[in-house]
């Protein structure tokens, strides 16, 4: 199947971001790549947090999000009539669960606090759940490893799935297998919290606005992210390590895997010249701080794409 023809299908507001523009082909010697579906689609990062705070930015790629999922609704109705399989991978962070709770303080805050801060929210999970959407956990919601329908990595056919945490360094505080996790995660709570109290402070004395952002590192998003960053600046430890992985075979049997996709750096990306053309790395970017990127695949073609606001 091919990604113009058989899933954009004339939806103006899906732009190629990867190759040019031009989807990039599977090399015929493996295929057929996929496993038991002809389109993968991939949503990487969300950091969804409770609506009403200003520390969430997803907000404003709800509606697009909920566009988005209309047309994968319609797509896979569409193909299941001719016998035909969409899938839906989630890679993690779809949850912001680092920022506070803000109905249980000192706590961090939870999947349901914030599925149920806004209609929107638990509309988009509910159409993400009836189109069975398969979920995997990032360091931003690892506490959701500890739920059945939450996954590490996943193998569909040849391509292999990961949230990305795994590639920063054993020191790195956004793995959370590093010795100093915990801890740093509680320092940075406690650093939201303060910034929570003094910035609830400065608009109670009309200094700022509420909707003005304050917290260290975090980006408005209300600004649309429309470009593909230079390849130049992608984080080299996340394709040395995955391409590592790749070469080595160790995500699945001997020889079979050849596409590792993976999200955790918000920067969209795509090299089909692994060992030489041998395997294909891609990072499908982020749909958070004004972007909204994702990956699709088919048994002919991959490419890195955003749904236009």
């Amino acid at each position: 199947m091919r990604i113009r023809k058989d899933f954009i299908q004339g939806n103006g507001r899906i732009a190629i971001l990867s190759n040019e523009g031009v989807p990039t082909p599977i090399p015929v010697s493996w295929r057929p790549i996929l496993g038991s579906c002809d389109i993968l689609v991939v949503i990487p990062d969300m950091h969804m947090y409770v609506h009403g705070s200003n520390l969430d930015n997803f907000k404003y790629g709800a509606d697009t999000m909920v566009d988005f999922l209309d047309h994968l609704g319609i797509l896979k109705e569409d193909l299941a009539l001719r016998g035909r399989t969409l899938r839906i991978y989630q890679l993690g962070d779809i949850y912001e669960q680092r920022f506070p709770s803000l109905s249980n303080p000192g706590s961090n805050a939870t999947a349901t606090e914030i599925r149920m801060s806004h209609p929107k929210y638990d509309r988009i999970l509910n159409m993400m759940k009836d189109m069975r959407t398969h979920f995997l956990y990032g360091n931003h919601d690892f506490e959701l490893r500890h739920f059945p329908s939450f996954g590490f990595g996943a193998l569909e056919g040849k391509v292999y799935l990961e949230h990305g945490f795994a590639a920063d360094t054993w020191e790195d505080f956004a793995n959370p297998n590093a010795p100093l996790w915990e801890p740093a995660q509680l320092a940075f709570k406690t650093l939201r919290d303060i910034e929570t109290f003094f910035a609830g402070l400065i608009v109670d004395l009309g200094m700022i606005q509420k909707d003005e952002h304050f917290a260290m590192g975090v980006s408005s998003g209300k600004t649309e992210q429309a470009e593909y960053p230079s390849g130049e600046a992608y984080r080299s430890q996340q394709k040395e390590h995955y391409t590592r992985a790749l070469i080595k075979h160790i995500n699945g049997p001997l020889g079979s895997t050849r596409i590792c996709i993976i999200g955790h750096t918000h920067h969209p990306y795509l090299d089909p010249n692994i060992d030489g053309g041998k395997y294909i790395f891609a990072d499908a970017g982020a749909w958070t701080e004004g972007r909204s990127d994702f990956a699709v695949v088919t048994n002919e073609e991959i490419a890195i794409c955003r749904y236009k606001r």
